[in-house]
């Protein structure tokens, strides 16, 4: 993990009380996402930066506390910062579900599809199993 980004991801994890959602998870996910590289894209899903956040999807979940919306999903404090605040949501809404086992795993998964594919899958879709297995080595290398 880029020793510049430490802060970052802490102060965003920060954001939640809930214990699942950690700086490791965060870092986890992003190396996962993109490698760590602010400049990432996939222009084939319209996916870009460090939290490949979509522009729209980005935009529904960044928090402004001004309100003067400048916030921006290619800012790398920025995306953190959602990604925090929308695997939170993840989170709470996978426990309102009763869904408990391996919960870094949900939220992975929920954050590639949505909170509604994990729910109605009850856990992880065959469909990112590759993706969270991926997020849950590096969780466990971090950890180490």
């Amino acid at each position: 993990m880029p020793v510049t980004l430490r802060p970052v991801i802490t102060d965003a994890a920060k954001r939640c009380t809930d214990k699942e959602v950690t700086p490791v998870l965060l870092a986890a996910m992003l190396k996962a996402e993109s490698g760590f590289d602010p400049k990432a894209s996939r222009s084939a899903t319209g996916e870009h930066g460090i939290a490949m956040w979509t522009p729209a999807v980005f935009k529904a979940w960044a928090v402004d506390g001004d309100r003067d919306g400048d916030k921006d999903y290619m800012s790398p404090p920025d995306a953190i910062a959602t990604m925090a605040v929308f695997t939170c949501w993840l989170d709470q809404r996978f426990k309102q579900s009763d869904l408990r086992e391996n919960l870094p795993g949900l939220i992975a998964a929920g954050y590639r599809t949505s909170d509604r594919t994990v729910i109605e899958a009850g856990g992880v879709p065959k469909s990112v199993r590759p993706y969270v297995d991926t997020v849950l080595a590096h969780l466990r290398d971090y950890t180490h």
